[in-house]
Order: structure tokens, then C-alpha cells, then sequence
């Protein structure tokens, strides 16, 4: 008894358009200003607190906002 394989040929949707890629500053940069918009000035604390934390203990050096 023969088998015959053929390859399934399956239709895919291509996405043509490029993702943009995001740094991790970028993305912190981005919860954290949806943050600090939602708290206030007390998220802005927070926020400042948390990166001057991070910015002591690791190689990333982000920015206050």
C-alpha cells in the first residue's frame, strides 16, 4: 500500500505593517505618565520614588518625571 505526502498548503494573513518597537524607558515612561495622570501629584511621588530606587540598585538610569 502506497502513501502519497503532499505538503498542506495554508493560507496565513501576513501583517505587513512594521511593529514598533519600544525601549524599556518607553515603556515605564508610558504607565507611568497614565499613572501619574490617573494620581495626581501623590502618583508623581510615587512614580519618582520607585525610579530613583531603580536608578540606585541597576544599570537602567531612568528619568524622573
Amino acid at each position: 500500500m502506497e502513501t502519497l505526502f503532499e505538503p498542506a498548503k495554508l493560507k496565513t494573513k501576513h501583517n505587513t505593517d512594521q511593529k514598533q518597537l519600544y525601549s524599556v524607558e518607553e515603556v515605564f515612561d508610558r504607565i507611568d505618565k497614565k499613572f501619574v495622570n490617573f494620581y495626581g501629584e501623590y502618583g508623581r511621588k510615587i512614580v519618582n520614588t520607585r525610579r530613583s530606587e531603580w536608578n540606585q540598585e541597576s544599570l537602567i538610569n531612568f528619568k524622573m518625571l
